[in-house]
C-alpha cells in the first residue's frame, strides 16, 4: 500500500477512512497512527484532522492545546478548515488565551477563500461587534454568503434577523 511506503496523501486519506469507517472497520487508534505519520511530515490536512482528534478526544486523550498546535500548523499552510477551527479556539479561549481580534483575522482568512463556516462565524462577529466594530450590513452580507452554500446556522441567523 502507498500508505505503508510513506505516501503522505495516502496516509492522510487512509487515516480518514479508519476514522470514519469508510471501506474499513472504524478504528480511531489506527486513524490517529496514520494521521500522525502524515502530520509529522508536514501534511496540512493530516495536521488538521489530527487536531480534530485531539480536540474531541477521538482515539487520543482530549488535549485542546495540542489541537490548537496542530490547527496552527495546518492554518499556516493555508488550510481553511484549520483557519476556521483555530479562529473558533481563539474566539472561545479553548486551548489558547481568548483573543477576539485573532479569531476575526483567522475567520477572515478562511472566509475570503469561501469557507462557509468561517463566513458565518465572521458574520456573527460583525453582528455582535466581537473583535471588530459592529456592522450589521457586513454581518448580513457574510451570513448570506454562508447561507448560499447551505450553511444551516447562517440561514437561521438571517431568519432571526428578519432577512430573507
Amino acid at each position: 500500500l502507498a500508505a505503508d511506503q510513506g505516501d503522505v496523501d495516502a496516509q492522510c486519506n487512509l487515516g480518514a477512512c479508519y476514522g470514519n469507517g469508510d471501506g474499513v472497520e472504524k478504528n480511531m487508534e489506527e486513524a490517529v497512527r496514520l494521521l500522525r505519520l502524515a502530520a509529522d511530515q508536514g501534511h496540512a490536512k493530516a495536521q488538521y484532522n489530527l487536531g480534530l482528534c485531539y480536540g474531541n478526544g477521538n482515539g487520543v486523550e482530549k488535549d485542546t492545546e495540542e489541537a490548537v498546535r496542530l490547527y496552527r500548523l495546518a492554518a499556516d499552510q493555508g488550510d481553511v478548515d484549520a483557519q476556521c477551527n483555530l479562529g473558533a479556539c481563539y474566539g472561545n479561549g479553548k486551548g489558547v488565551e481568548k483573543d477576539l481580534e485573532e479569531a476575526v483575522r483567522l475567520f477572515r482568512l478562511a472566509a475570503d477563500q469561501g469557507h462557509a463556516g468561517a463566513q458565518c462565524n465572521l458574520g456573527v462577529c460583525y453582528h455582535y461587534g466581537n473583535g471588530v466594530e459592529k456592522n450589521v450590513e457586513e454581518a448580513v452580507r457574510l451570513l448570506r454568503l454562508a447561507a448560499d452554500q447551505g450553511h444551516a446556522y447562517a440561514r437561521a441567523a438571517l431568519h432571526s434577523l428578519g432577512v430573507s
